[in-house]
């Protein structure tokens, strides 16, 4: 067994913690609209975007554990912009997967250097985690498909140059009948509007309506009736986006307990610094105890990917557990800090409202924890009304 980065994973660490000190040390960047496009751009140029994808179209190569590190490193700084970069790994992949060669070769290499920039088209209104539920349908013609219906919200959907749109293709019930598209949202009969969010402000969130949307066959990523798979294995659902949307709001509460760690240290109370107090220390050991916990069980499921191991279990015990191992202490960092803690001058407001977002990212913790019930009990785990569709989500 082995506990530690390899050296080349070290140095990676290393190169992404600078980039991120450097271009992302920034408390107004939290509070814009958008996604700067030219540190999508400068991530891009580095090879950020790239990792696992093919070389001839720009990606390079690496493993599930680099893309941890990267994006937990960006979090540190920046939690917007490795949500961002979990999404690109997400639309990129599902595309070099499964979408046909002349639209890779059209949309994947601007993809990797960040010149384009993906959105993924999930949820719906009336849907959430029952992803089965979508509304949103296609209808096939001669040459392409006429989609029509409302989806939201859209992470980035403001920003994106195309969508991956999940949709139904035909009547029948469940998640056989849903279909991915590619669609570029300059076409005509897409209206967009912005969603007002409390938190990952720059994630620029989106409603698209679609009336009789004409996207070309072509368009379409892989078969007929392939599309729940697709994002379960690759997109919103999928155990990468469980184990990164662990890491992220891990990075963010390290910088939180690194920031209360340093003030306990240099801010006194009756005579010596309140770092001396039992009360201010435990909290402390606590959040440092449940962050290195949660760190390792993502590495694990990452490093369980890698060996081409089922990972379904770990991916889900990250994804609704790290977000809440977060938010306490981003809490008791707020709380170390005292009033100070609760004003605008400090970044512990907006990091509540941020990593709040990723109580809901990565599935709702009651789906993630059945998930993982079945993968210890069994069927039996499972309520009768879940278990047509509950295979789909492992």
């Amino acid at each position: 067994m082995e506990f530690s980065f390899s050296k080349e994973e070290k140095l990676l660490q290393m190169a992404v913690n600078d980039f991120a000190r450097k271009e992302l040390a920034n408390k107004e960047f939290n509070t814009l609209d958008h996604a700067p496009r030219e540190i999508i751009e400068k991530m891009g140029d580095l090879g950020f975007l790239g990792l696992k994808m093919p070389e001839k179209y720009g990606g390079t190569s690496g493993s599930w554990i680099d893309i941890g590190i990267i994006t937990e490193e960006i979090a540190k700084q920046n939690i917007s912009i490795a949500y961002l970069m979990m999404l690109c790994y997400e639309f990129s992949l599902a595309l070099a997967r499964h979408g046909n060669e002349e639209v890779i070769e059209e949309w994947l290499p601007g993809l990797c250097t960040g010149r384009k920039l993906g959105c993924i088209s999930v949820t719906e209104p009336g849907c959430g985690s029952d992803v089965a539920a979508i509304r949103t349908g296609a209808v096939r013609d001669v040459g392409f498909y006429i989609i029509s219906g409302e989806k939201g919200p859209i992470s980035f959907g403001m920003q994106a140059d195309v969508a991956m749109v999940f949709v139904k293709t035909n009547s029948e019930i469940g998640p056989k009948g849903i279909t991915a598209f590619l669609v570029p949202v300059d076409l005509p009969g897409i209206t967009k509007s912005s969603i007002k969010s409390m938190g990952v402000l720059p994630s620029a969130p989106a409603s698209f309506k679609l009336k009789e949307v004409k996207v070309p066959i072509k368009y379409r990523i892989g078969e007929e009736g392939e599309g729940f798979q697709i994002n379960t294995s690759l997109g919103f659902f999928s155990d990468l986006n469980r184990v990164i949307s662990g890491l992220i709001s891990l990075g963010l509460a390290q910088t939180a307990m690194t920031l209360a760690t340093s003030y306990a240290k240099q801010r006194t109370a009756f005579g010596r610094p309140i770092a001396n107090f039992e009360a201010v220390s435990c909290k402390i050991a606590e959040d440092a105890t449940f962050i290195e916990a949660s760190r390792w069980l993502c590495y694990r499921a990452l490093w369980l990917k890698d060996q081409g191991l089922p990972n379904a279990k770990e991916a889900s015990m990250c994804g609704w557990w790290c977000p809440k191992v977060a938010f306490q202490a981003i809490g008791n960092a707020l709380l170390i800090h005292g009033h100070a803690g609760y004003s605008d001058d400090l970044p512990f407001q907006q990091m509540l409202r941020d990593v709040t977002a990723f109580e809901i990212i990565a599935g709702s913790e009651q789906i993630l924890k059945l998930i993982i019930a079945q993968s210890i009990i069994g069927k039996a785990a499972i309520p009768d009304v879940l278990s047509r569709d509950i295979n789909y989500y492992v």
